[in-house]
Protein backbone atom coordinates (compact mmCIF):
# COMPACT_ATOMS: atom_id res chain seq x y z
CA UNK A 1 0.00 0.00 0.00
CA UNK A 2 3.01 2.35 0.57
CA UNK A 3 4.50 2.03 -2.88
CA UNK A 4 0.78 2.73 -4.26
CA UNK A 5 0.98 5.98 -2.10
CA UNK A 6 4.56 7.03 -2.91
CA UNK A 7 3.35 6.44 -6.93
CA UNK A 8 -0.10 8.99 -6.20
CA UNK A 9 2.33 11.30 -4.43
CA UNK A 10 4.55 11.09 -7.56
CA UNK A 11 2.07 11.96 -9.83
CA UNK A 12 0.05 14.82 -7.78
CA UNK A 13 3.66 16.40 -7.46
CA UNK A 14 3.99 16.11 -11.07
CA UNK A 15 0.52 17.69 -11.75
CA UNK A 16 1.49 20.31 -9.77
CA UNK A 17 4.76 21.10 -11.89
CA UNK A 18 7.34 19.95 -9.13
CA UNK A 19 8.77 17.05 -11.71
CA UNK A 20 11.90 17.04 -12.03
CA UNK A 21 13.11 18.41 -15.93
CA UNK A 22 13.93 14.76 -17.20
CA UNK A 23 10.73 13.36 -16.15
CA UNK A 24 9.14 16.33 -18.27
CA UNK A 25 11.64 15.58 -21.16
CA UNK A 26 11.19 11.97 -20.63
CA UNK A 27 6.98 12.52 -21.15
CA UNK A 28 7.38 15.16 -24.03
CA UNK A 29 9.63 12.08 -25.78
CA UNK A 30 6.66 9.44 -25.30
CA UNK A 31 4.46 12.02 -26.03
CA UNK A 32 5.51 12.77 -29.50
CA UNK A 33 5.49 9.19 -30.21
CA UNK A 34 1.44 9.00 -29.96
CA UNK A 35 0.45 13.04 -30.56
CA UNK A 36 3.24 15.59 -32.06
CA UNK A 37 0.81 18.14 -31.86
CA UNK A 38 0.17 17.79 -27.98
CA UNK A 39 3.76 17.33 -27.35
CA UNK A 40 5.17 20.76 -29.36
CA UNK A 41 1.86 22.55 -27.79
CA UNK A 42 2.52 20.87 -24.32
CA UNK A 43 6.59 21.91 -25.24
CA UNK A 44 6.10 25.35 -26.02
CA UNK A 45 3.57 25.70 -23.02
CA UNK A 46 5.86 24.17 -20.13
CA UNK A 47 8.55 26.16 -21.38
CA UNK A 48 6.75 29.24 -21.36
CA UNK A 49 5.54 28.87 -18.04
CA UNK A 50 9.45 28.09 -17.07
CA UNK A 51 9.33 24.41 -15.88
CA UNK A 52 11.78 23.63 -18.14
CA UNK A 53 13.97 25.74 -20.81
CA UNK A 54 13.63 26.33 -24.26
CA UNK A 55 16.68 24.88 -25.53
CA UNK A 56 15.51 21.31 -23.37
CA UNK A 57 11.87 21.55 -24.48
CA UNK A 58 12.86 21.65 -28.37
CA UNK A 59 15.12 19.24 -27.84
CA UNK A 60 12.94 16.72 -25.89
CA UNK A 61 10.07 17.50 -28.80
CA UNK A 62 12.23 17.18 -31.53
CA UNK A 63 14.28 14.05 -30.57
CA UNK A 64 11.30 12.36 -29.78
CA UNK A 65 9.86 13.11 -33.09
CA UNK A 66 13.25 12.12 -34.92
CA UNK A 67 12.74 8.70 -32.79
CA UNK A 68 9.59 8.13 -34.26
CA UNK A 69 10.34 8.78 -37.63
CA UNK A 70 13.29 6.30 -37.43
CA UNK A 71 11.10 3.87 -36.04
CA UNK A 72 8.73 3.89 -39.04
CA UNK A 73 12.69 3.27 -41.08
CA UNK A 74 13.05 0.29 -38.86
CA UNK A 75 9.23 -0.97 -39.38
CA UNK A 76 10.19 -1.08 -43.39
CA UNK A 77 13.38 -2.53 -42.48
CA UNK A 78 11.56 -5.61 -40.38
CA UNK A 79 8.50 -5.53 -42.94
CA UNK A 80 11.68 -7.38 -45.47
CA UNK A 81 11.74 -10.25 -43.21
CA UNK A 82 8.19 -10.94 -43.52
CA UNK A 83 8.29 -14.28 -46.64
CA UNK A 84 5.06 -12.97 -48.65
CA UNK A 85 6.42 -9.24 -48.65
CA UNK A 86 9.95 -10.98 -49.82
CA UNK A 87 8.50 -12.77 -52.85
CA UNK A 88 6.30 -9.61 -54.40
CA UNK A 89 8.55 -6.81 -53.34
CA UNK A 90 12.05 -7.61 -53.38
CA UNK A 91 14.22 -7.48 -56.10
CA UNK A 92 13.63 -5.13 -59.65
CA UNK A 93 10.91 -3.27 -57.89
CA UNK A 94 12.89 -2.50 -54.88
CA UNK A 95 15.90 -1.68 -56.41
CA UNK A 96 14.11 0.45 -58.47
CA UNK A 97 12.28 2.04 -55.33
CA UNK A 98 15.72 2.41 -53.55
CA UNK A 99 17.09 4.74 -56.57
CA UNK A 100 13.87 6.28 -57.09
CA UNK A 101 13.92 7.27 -53.64
CA UNK A 102 17.22 7.60 -52.80
CA UNK A 103 17.65 9.98 -55.48
CA UNK A 104 15.01 12.14 -54.57
CA UNK A 105 15.47 11.51 -50.83
CA UNK A 106 15.45 15.51 -49.61
CA UNK A 107 12.12 15.91 -51.01
CA UNK A 108 10.52 12.94 -50.24
CA UNK A 109 11.74 13.66 -46.37
CA UNK A 110 10.85 17.65 -46.34
CA UNK A 111 7.42 16.44 -48.42
CA UNK A 112 6.26 13.69 -45.86
CA UNK A 113 7.20 15.70 -42.82
CA UNK A 114 4.64 18.56 -43.84
CA UNK A 115 1.45 16.32 -45.90
CA UNK A 116 -0.24 14.26 -43.29
CA UNK A 117 -0.38 11.07 -44.00
CA UNK A 118 2.58 10.61 -46.12
CA UNK A 119 5.27 9.90 -43.61
CA UNK A 120 4.07 6.17 -42.69
CA UNK A 121 4.63 5.68 -46.45
CA UNK A 122 7.61 7.39 -47.00
CA UNK A 123 9.61 6.11 -43.75
CA UNK A 124 8.36 2.53 -44.08
CA UNK A 125 9.21 2.04 -47.62
CA UNK A 126 12.44 4.01 -47.36
CA UNK A 127 13.14 1.40 -44.50
CA UNK A 128 11.70 -1.67 -46.87
CA UNK A 129 13.77 -0.81 -49.94
CA UNK A 130 17.22 0.15 -48.12
CA UNK A 131 17.64 3.64 -48.56
CA UNK A 132 20.98 4.10 -47.10
CA UNK A 133 20.48 4.96 -43.53
CA UNK A 134 22.89 8.00 -42.60
CA UNK A 135 21.33 10.33 -45.67
CA UNK A 136 17.96 9.22 -44.52
CA UNK A 137 19.10 9.95 -40.62
CA UNK A 138 20.55 13.37 -42.02
CA UNK A 139 17.12 14.67 -43.71
CA UNK A 140 15.11 13.45 -40.81
CA UNK A 141 17.15 15.64 -38.38
CA UNK A 142 17.04 18.53 -40.46
CA UNK A 143 13.54 17.98 -41.43
CA UNK A 144 12.38 17.83 -37.89
CA UNK A 145 14.32 20.77 -36.47
CA UNK A 146 12.86 22.84 -39.72
CA UNK A 147 9.07 21.70 -38.58
CA UNK A 148 9.61 21.83 -35.05
CA UNK A 149 11.52 24.91 -34.65
CA UNK A 150 9.15 26.62 -37.34
CA UNK A 151 5.53 25.41 -34.84
CA UNK A 152 7.31 26.47 -31.72
CA UNK A 153 8.01 30.23 -33.24
CA UNK A 154 4.65 30.33 -34.38
CA UNK A 155 3.20 28.75 -31.52
CA UNK A 156 5.37 31.85 -29.58
CA UNK A 157 4.35 34.71 -32.27
CA UNK A 158 0.66 33.71 -32.32
CA UNK A 159 0.57 32.88 -28.46
CA UNK A 160 1.63 36.28 -27.93
CA UNK A 161 -1.04 38.40 -30.00
CA UNK A 162 -3.33 36.08 -28.56
CA UNK A 163 -2.54 37.01 -24.58
CA UNK A 164 -2.43 40.39 -25.59
CA UNK A 165 -5.99 41.04 -27.26
CA UNK A 166 -7.83 38.30 -25.28
CA UNK A 167 -5.96 38.60 -22.03
CA UNK A 168 -5.15 34.24 -22.12
CA UNK A 169 -2.11 33.33 -19.70
CA UNK A 170 0.69 32.51 -21.82
CA UNK A 171 0.84 28.60 -20.89
CA UNK A 172 -2.27 28.63 -22.55
CA UNK A 173 -1.88 31.18 -25.37
CA UNK A 174 1.24 29.76 -27.17
CA UNK A 175 -0.20 26.29 -26.90
CA UNK A 176 -3.34 26.76 -28.38
CA UNK A 177 -2.34 27.67 -31.87
CA UNK A 178 -1.20 24.29 -32.16
CA UNK A 179 -4.27 22.65 -30.98
CA UNK A 180 -6.12 24.98 -33.23
CA UNK A 181 -4.19 23.34 -36.03
CA UNK A 182 -4.00 19.89 -34.91
CA UNK A 183 -7.78 20.49 -34.96
CA UNK A 184 -8.14 21.97 -38.13
CA UNK A 185 -6.18 19.98 -40.42
CA UNK A 186 -8.43 16.87 -39.81
CA UNK A 187 -11.37 18.32 -39.85
CA UNK A 188 -10.51 20.40 -43.02
CA UNK A 189 -9.89 17.30 -44.96
CA UNK A 190 -13.23 14.92 -44.01
CA UNK A 191 -15.33 18.43 -44.85
CA UNK A 192 -13.75 18.32 -48.09
CA UNK A 193 -13.64 14.76 -48.60
CA UNK A 194 -17.59 14.87 -47.82
CA UNK A 195 -18.10 17.24 -49.78
CA UNK A 196 -16.29 15.83 -52.86
CA UNK A 197 -18.92 12.56 -52.17
CA UNK A 198 -21.66 14.55 -51.87
CA UNK A 199 -21.45 16.52 -54.73
CA UNK A 200 -22.59 15.08 -58.35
Amino acid sequence: MTALHEIGNWFAMALDGYAEPWVIVFVLVLTTLLLEDLAIAAGVALATQGMISWSLSLAAVGGGIALGDLGLYALGVGATRVPWLQRRFIGERSDWARNRLTQQLPSAILLARVIPGLRLLTYTSCGFVGVPFAPFCLWVALAVTLWTGGLYVLSVAAGSLLSQLFGLPAPVAVALPILVLAVAVPLVRAIRRRWSTTTP
